[in-house]
């Protein structure tokens, strides 16, 4: 299943849109009915994701420009009739992937290739405590025990990852994705994250979710599933103070130390 066709299943709830439920069931139901054209970040990654886990057909889908690229001369505008079908990467790209492949290929993230399994694959749960679900690992081992997910990021240091897990809820991804997988009766019980810089030197971090950590995902998955429930058994997806004025104070960090303010700094993950 390609993944547009795995994205076309709205019926089925994913990581993403239980994320969002948390956030606001408003959010939620815009992001499950309205169409939204992909960022320059989310394409970036797409195509990172695809040189990596599916290379045969990042070679089909994509090109880079030839440096020093001008789409206004002649020889510009008649590369561009015999690319403009493929997805078009910066000249530099090429050199970056390069780099970002020696990183990859010299730290742990080289378990995808030296272990049996299979990339972007699609599973589908009827019910999973009374909705439908859908997940798509990146990597997932052949016995399907371990699942990997490939993350480009500013900053794949232990400290900033943890950050990112935070602000991103990566947390609740892992333990959805497994929560699917276990429903389909399947083993699966270690999530892997591999982390990649999207500068130079391209540094990586390759960390397993503990089992704190999935425990408080579960918690956050089941808290959402419930969020969804009600609000289709209501139709209401309400915003962030639906029924009344609400108080607000003054993040936990500004209360702290001023050495400790240093780590709430915003980490860019995708």
């Amino acid at each position: 299943m390609s993944n547009e066709e795995y994205h076309a299943k709205t019926k089925y709830e994913s990581s993403s849109t239980v994320r969002k439920a948390l956030i606001s069931p408003k959010k939620y139901l815009h992001d499950k009915t309205a169409e939204s054209a992909p960022t320059k970040a989310m394409e970036e990654g797409t195509a990172v994701h695809t040189f990596f886990l599916e290379n045969e057909l990042f070679k089909n889908r994509y090109c880079y420009k030839p440096k020093a690229f001008n789409g206004r001369t002649k020889e510009g505008k008649q590369w561009m009739e015999e690319h403009g079908h493929l997805n078009v990467l910066a000249a530099e790209w090429e050199e970056n992937l390069i780099h970002m492949n020696h990183s990859f290929l010299a730290s742990p993230a080289k378990m995808i290739y030296d272990m049996e399994g299979l990339t972007e694959l699609s599973f589908f749960s009827e019910d999973l405590g009374g909705i439908r679900a859908k997940c798509r690992p990146d990597w997932i081992s052949h016995d399907k025990n371990i699942v990997v997910d490939l993350k480009t990021t500013q900053d794949a240091s232990p400290k900033g990852f943890q950050k990112s897990i935070g602000q991103f809820g990566y947390h609740i991804q892992a333990s959805w994705y497994l929560k699917v997988l276990q429903n389909l009766g399947f083993d699966s019980y270690d999530f892997i994250f591999i982390a990649i810089e999207k500068t130079a030197p391209f540094c990586v971090g390759v960390y397993r979710a503990s089992m704190e950590m999935l425990e408080e995902g579960n918690k956050k998955v089941d808290e959402a599933i419930d969020k969804i429930l009600w609000c289709k058994e209501n139709d209401s997806y309400p915003d962030y103070t639906p029924n009344e004025i609400e108080t607000i104070d003054l993040p936990p960090w500004m209360t702290k130390k001023k050495d400790q303010t240093s780590s709430d700094e915003e980490i860019q993950l995708y």
